[in-house]
């Protein structure tokens, strides 16, 4: 087979599959492929699926599905003559599995390519895009259309407490999906975004991220420009521009984009957020809309940044001609997404709240959200900088700043990886140095085992601890839940104490 035997051009159409076709999934067990292997043996395929691992939460589901799990990545794991062989984002060309693909010559695909002809195909397609909330804001406005009797076709990267799946086909004209930025595949070097064709787009902030794949911040920066001033003339675009960042932007593209274009997010915007406020547990936010009418809005969730999400969500059912006072309703009674200001658990004085925000503006407004609920509590983080970016020392000192918003800190080391040649990482003991100079305990932690031990030795009664990371600290929370003698208990949503 040719070098180039991979290629976006080259990939297979599900419609070009008859009944019962086999089908192999390579990388089943993250969020997205493995709720996109259960629909495909919902709809009648034949599915296996490799990983090194099935953890939880998908593990279990895939484990109760009729997915054929193969533990590993080996040649053999696809079985003779597969009709179509899924290939995971994560997955490189070097994979045992990719490699058989190339020398058998067998028909292959990729995650967005599949999502877009299952769950957007030719629906009405709202995609939420940006570097920070784009989970939460998809989940909330799957809910709301779920809730609000269109039955709705979404994709959202986590699982939201009141949906069924996080992939979900329904019967309406409407869909919502989860927009990345990052890469779609090895042989597909763009945006999965890329693949989703937005009717209606949310563009809930532009940051530099995900620093293994984009150089700077004008790249990323130009992939959303190239998606928005791709879309058509009738699309309609939400942009929260709340930083001069994204208002530069928001000038550039309604220079280069004739559709419409609405604002979000703060005083000046077009969907203005006048004020916000926690009362009771809950988060109370009024607003204007582009029309001069005033409204008043509750969440669950605190924080401002979840007030813009929900503003972002209220203008899209607008400009669908949904009920206004009917969204506000259930708005207000979503629950949040797991792993999004979830608290673990809430006992014997102590709370415990896991977070997935990793990127340092996530985790400056987590902890003013979470300051907000808890004003008389002390607020002990503990950040795991695990992702590509947030390993690295580009943001140094944007770390320091947001950190400097909790009592006490404890940040696990950074942990060289085979891939780290002539990057610098970042220096954990120089931020733990710099905030105990701002009076702030701060710790840095070698491994797990030590993070765990460190906790449960520093925390008090009264403490809100949260755990803060894209991973899942090595699964020391129920460990440390029990060293606190917490009662595990259901999992549940923040709210004031």
């Amino acid at each position: 087979m040719p070098k180039n035997y991979f290629q976006v051009n080259r990939s297979t159409s599900l419609s070009a599959l008859t009944a019962g076709a086999k089908i192999h999934v390579i990388g089943v067990s993250g969020v997205a492929m493995a709720q996109l292997a259960c629909l495909l043996v919902e709809k009648g395929y034949e599915v296996s699926g490799s990983d090194t691992d099935f953890w939880e939460p998908m593990g279990g589901l895939l484990k109760r599905s009729s997915v054929k799990l193969k533990h590993g990545y080996k040649a053999e794991n696809i079985s003779a003559n597969p009709d179509l062989v899924i290939i995971g984002n994560a997955i490189r060309y070097e994979n045992p599995e990719v490699q058989e693909v190339e020398i058998k010559g067998y028909s292959y695909s990729f995650f967005p390519k599949l999502l877009s002809e299952l769950v957007i195909k030719d629906r009405h397609s709202i995609v939420i895009s940006g570097t920070h909330g784009k989970t939460t804001t998809t989940a909330l406005g799957a809910f709301v259309l779920d809730s609000l009797g269109t039955n709705p076709s979404w994709f959202l990267g986590g699982e939201a407490l009141q949906l069924e799946s996080s992939l979900h086909v329904g019967t309406g004209s409407l869909s919502i999906v989860e927009g990345d930025e990052y890469d779609s595949a090895f042989f597909a070097k763009c945006p999965k975004f890329s693949f989703y064709r937005p009717d209606t787009l949310i563009v809930t902030s532009v940051e530099f991220d995900h620093a293994d794949i984009y150089k700077d911040l004008e790249s990323i920066k130009k992939e959303f420009t190239k998606l928005v001033c791709n879309m058509p003339i009738s699309g309609r675009v939400l942009v929260c521009d709340e930083t001069s960042l994204m208002k530069e932007l928001v000038a550039e593209w309604r220079a280069g984009w004739r559709g419409t274009l609405l604002t979000y997010g703060c005083k000046e915007s077009d969907y203005a957020l006048l004020k916000c406020r926690q009362s009771d547990g809950v988060h109370i936010f009024e607003f204007r809309d582009p029309n001069g009418r005033n409204y008043t809005g509750t969440l669950r969730l605190t924080g401002n940044y979840n007030a813009q999400n929900a503003l972002a969500i209220f203008g899209v059912c607008q400009l669908y001609g949904l009920a206004s006072q009917e969204v506000l309703e259930a708005i207000g009674r979503f629950t949040g997404v797991k792993r999004r200001q979830e608290v673990r658990s809430s006992s014997n004085g102590i709370v415990i709240i896991e977070d997935f925000a990793h990127h340092p503006t996530a985790v400056l407004k987590t902890l003013e959200g979470i300051r907000e609920a808890y004003p008389k509590h002390r607020i002990f983080v503990v950040f795991e900088p695990r992702s590509n970016t947030s390993r690295r020392k580009i943001f140094q000192n944007e770390y320091i700043n947001a950190l400097s918003h909790a009592d006490i800190v404890a940040i696990s080391n950074v942990v060289p990886r085979h891939n780290d040649t002539g990057v610098e990482l970042l220096d954990v003991s120089d931020i733990c140095a710099t905030l105990r100079k701002q009076g702030i305990e701060a710790d840095m932690l070698p491994d797990y085992v030590a993070l765990k031990d460190h906790i449960i030795s520093k925390a008090k009664v009264g403490d809100v601890i949260v755990m803060m990371s894209n991973g899942s600290f090595g699964g020391i929370i129920p460990e440390i839940v029990k060293g606190l003698k917490v009662p595990r208990g259901d999992t549940h949503f923040l709210h004031s104490a």
